[in-house]
Parts: structure tokens; C-alpha cells; sequence
């Protein structure tokens, strides 16, 4: 489990270093999102990047658990036991283009 500062600050370089990679590596096509839920006290942050390599779509999973009582109201806000999409949300409140 982490916290929701480790949680902010490795999002930020993980999409960076992801985007990078990608373009270096000839991947022109890729897009990403960010789902979220709730189960006990334990929010769970799912990043998927979605790519196109020799014509076929893969799927990067990487998950993240944070304690609730660590994350923001405004990161909790809708959320239940069934993941959603939150990637609009996080994109707009911690200026990141996912």
C-alpha cells in the first residue's frame, strides 16, 4: 500500500516515462485511463495503457492501493466497490494528460 502523495508524484512520472518509452519505440498509436474503487478502506487505482504494435492492440495493467483515509474527498467522491472511469477527474485536478 502507498500513499496518496507517493501515489500523485510516481502517476506523474509514470506517464511521462510511459508516453516516452512508447514513442521511442516506434508505438505511435496508445492512449491510457485511469479506473478507480472502493472495497473496505482501500481505494484501488488501476493506470491501463492501451497500445497498437504490428497491427494488434495490447494492454499494460498497473494497480496502486492507497488507504482511504489517505485520499482526497475529491478522489472519493462517486466511488463504490465497482470501478469507474476516472480519468477525466484526475486529468483535470492533478493537471495530467493521460
Amino acid at each position: 500500500m502507498t500513499s496518496w502523495k507517493k501515489f500523485e508524484n510516481w502517476l506523474r512520472k509514470f506517464l511521462l516515462k510511459i508516453k516516452t518509452v512508447l514513442k521511442e519505440t516506434g508505438i505511435g498509436e496508445f492512449t491510457a485511463k485511469i479506473i478507480s474503487g472502493v472495497n473496505g478502506n482501500v481505494m484501488r487505482l488501476v493506470h491501463r495503457v492501451y497500445y497498437k504494435e504490428d497491427g494488434k492492440w495490447f494492454e499494460q495493467t498497473t494497480v496502486r492501493e492507497i488507504a482511504e483515509s489517505e485520499v482526497p474527498a475529491w478522489a472519493k467522491e462517486g466511488l463504490s466497490a465497482r470501478e469507474i472511469n476516472v480519468t477525466p477527474l484526475y486529468e483535470k485536478r492533478l493537471e495530467l494528460s493521460v
